[in-house]
């Protein structure tokens, strides 16, 4: 493209320059000046930008990377990992974590419509659903995200295994896709793919039922006070690990249910995958309890008694609480290479244990230069795909390309917390030298990071589970009739659980 001197431009200007060039390589199918006009934009000084110019810049070139996309990958079928994917969520991700503090709620559902269409693309169903919400809690009436929510819903209901809850997605799915309807933000290819959509759904049941919403009433009336409370909080921030608390905060979703299936072993193998999603399970919801337990500690616990600590002046702060915050952290960072290890004994990719991580798992050798494991590179299974773009949230130094803007600092939070010296205060003190012996966070700041990698963690589990379960179904067809032994597990009654 033609040089262009931005010298003398303000923010507005040069954000419009660069969205109209966009746009009129895209009409064009231009992927030479989509590329070259992607390399201007990147090259611009944004020092003097304004969080709101830089946050429209990003979304701007957030869309020019899904035209180019779209330009070499045109049908639906597309490889599993692409640098224009990668891009496009970079992009979005830094566009909202800048617009969010802006007011600008058009642009910011925008971004998160975006974002939820892009995440229910790659297998990331379950949060695709979080991106929706978030957008519809700015504005309820915001067309797109409405019929996308619904859109992505009935691709989710697809890979739940239970029908009743498979029905209860379709419903929601149904309703979405009818609201958007009469929504003038939604351009007509749009209305008629949901429109579509939504008639598939009324073939497949009958109209009365999906017009029969539920009143589920309230499961939460024999529980005492302190877990009724500990409940809601899990089912209004969506951390039940349950498909239906993606759609429903009520109290029918206030437990943990999804599981593994009935698996299909050799006779000599040992039927460890149950044990192992069990272990899993329970340190997930151990670190959820904890979290919630520090987020409502408001006095000194017993134990912090009598512990002799010296002020240092710097405004640190230790506490039992902050502790189970700690472990919080720990325990669901951990659970991804745990899912790691899982995913290599289950699907007999026969990488070193020893060397596995939720980073590599996916390569040939375990290193990302030999390419995909080509069992991954060809799946269908949408879970699996799912995980695959999970894991390029977290950082490793091999993987120094992650989608999450946020995920090396983590990864660096990680490495202070288990090795070295961590410190958490209440505000920072500017006085001291910037220096890397401790690591130093503000409370709420730990607190944000903590919970981001408990949604993480819990949308991995997720995802693991229905990989199984597609797993399985594949397995159970290429079996045909040949004889099975069943051998049946019980489960495992609360009152025992000591």
């Amino acid at each position: 493209m033609d040089t262009i001197d931005f010298s003398s431009k303000k923010p507005k200007e040069i954000i419009e320059i660069i969205g109209a060039n966009f746009e009129s390589a895209k009409a064009k199918r231009d992927l030479e000046k989509l590329q070259s006009s992607i390399k201007v934009a990147l090259e611009i000084d944004t020092d003097f930008f304004d969080t709101h110019s830089k946050a429209i810049l990003h979304y701007f070139i957030g869309n020019a990377w899904s035209y180019i996309q779209n330009i070499k990958y045109p049908l639906e079928e597309f490889p599993l990992e692409t640098y224009e994917l990668e891009q496009q969520i970079i992009c979005l991700r830094k566009a909202y974590s800048l617009i969010k503090e802006c007011n600008d709620k058009f642009n910011t559902c925008q971004i998160l419509t975006n974002l939820g269409s892009l995440f229910s693309h790659i297998g990331r169903f379950s949060e695709a659903q979080e991106y929706f919400n978030l957008c519809l809690n700015i504005d309820r009436k915001f067309g797109m995200a409405i019929g996308n929510r619904g859109f992505a819903m009935y691709y989710y209901a697809r890979v739940i295994f239970e029908p009743t809850h498979q029905f209860i997605f379709m419903q929601y799915a149904r309703k979405d896709l009818l609201e958007s309807q009469s929504s003038n933000q939604v351009y007509l290819g749009a209305k008629n793919a949901f429109k579509s959509t939504a008639i598939e759904i009324e073939k497949a049941y009958p109209l009365d039922l999906l017009n029969d919403f539920k009143n589920y009433g309230d499961n939460y009336k024999k529980l005492t006070a302190k877990e009724r409370e500990y409940r809601e909080w899990c089912a209004i921030n969506r951390l039940f690990i349950n498909p239906l608390n993606d759609i429903l905060t009520e109290s029918v979703v206030a437990n943990d249910y999804l599981f593994t299936p009935s698996m299909i072993l050799r006779f000599d193998e040992k039927p460890i995958f149950h044990s192992l999603f069990n272990q899993l399970k329970q340190e997930f919801v151990s670190a959820r309890f904890l979290f919630y337990e520090a987020l409502n500690q408001y006095k000194p616990h017993f134990s912090d008694k009598e512990v002799v600590l010296m002020d240092t002046l710097d405004y640190s702060v230790y506490s039992f609480t902050l502790e189970k915050v700690k472990i919080t952290f720990r325990v669901c960072y951990s659970l991804f290479d745990k899912i790691a290890y899982f995913i290599n004994l289950y699907l007999k990719l026969g990488q070193n244990s020893n060397r596995v991580s939720f980073r590599n798992i996916w390569y040939k050798q375990l290193n990302k230069s030999n390419g995909l494991n080509e069992r991954i590179s060809t799946t269908k299974n949408w879970a699996m795909r799912g995980l695959f773009w999970l894991s390029k949230d977290l950082y490793e130094t091999e993987f120094d390309l992650t989608i999450e803007p946020e995920a090396k600092e983590i990864a660096t939070i990680r490495n202070f917390v288990e090795h070295k010296a961590f410190k958490i205060v209440e505000s920072f003190n500017n006085g001291w030298s910037d220096k890397s012996e401790i690591f130093e966070i503000d409370r709420s700041l730990f607190y944000d990071k903590t919970f981001k990698l408990l949604k993480l963690s819990r949308s991995a589990l997720m995802y693991l589970s229905f990989l199984i379960y597609d797993e399985e179904r594949e397995r159970k067809k290429l079996l045909g009739n040949k004889l099975t032994m069943p051998m049946e597990f019980i489960e495992i009654q609360d009152d025992e659980k000591i």
